[in-house]
């Protein structure tokens, strides 16, 4: 049963983003702060569950593809703040960059979702 949870829950990472926003409510995280803890701690299960989906679709992994889309997000995000700002702060840049991983992820979930369903309706 349990297992059945965590699967669910993994292949629905919204689930898991819901769940940690009323937790961030019932902890008392500021309003301000508690949808950016949320997607910082979802955007892995988001990670696991493209690459998951990934697999099930073309059977093959694409690890190197996902860790290699992050490094290019980071460096394009790296190359922006260094030309805007003074002052470089690495800590700046990672967070914007795994917050648009985050929307990165997001969106490919819901791609691979309808090339799933796509596919199968046409096997």
């Amino acid at each position: 049963m349990m297992v059945t949870i965590l699967s669910g829950l993994l292949l629905f990472p919204f689930l898991i983003l819901i769940l940690l926003l009323i937790i961030a409510k019932k902890i008392r995280i500021k309003k301000s702060k508690r949808f950016g803890w949320a997607v910082d701690v979802t955007t892995p299960f988001f990670v696991i569950t493209v690459l998951i989906l990934l697999r099930a679709i073309w059977d093959q992994w694409f690890v190197f593809y996902i860790v290699a889309l992050f490094c290019i997000v980071a460096i394009i995000l790296a190359t922006i703040e260094r030309s805007k700002a003074k002052e470089f702060r690495i800590i700046l840049v990672l967070r914007k960059a795994w917050r648009a991983y985050f929307l990165l992820m997001a969106c490919a979930y819901f791609l691979l979702i309808l090339i799933g369903i796509t596919l199968q309706i046409i096997r």
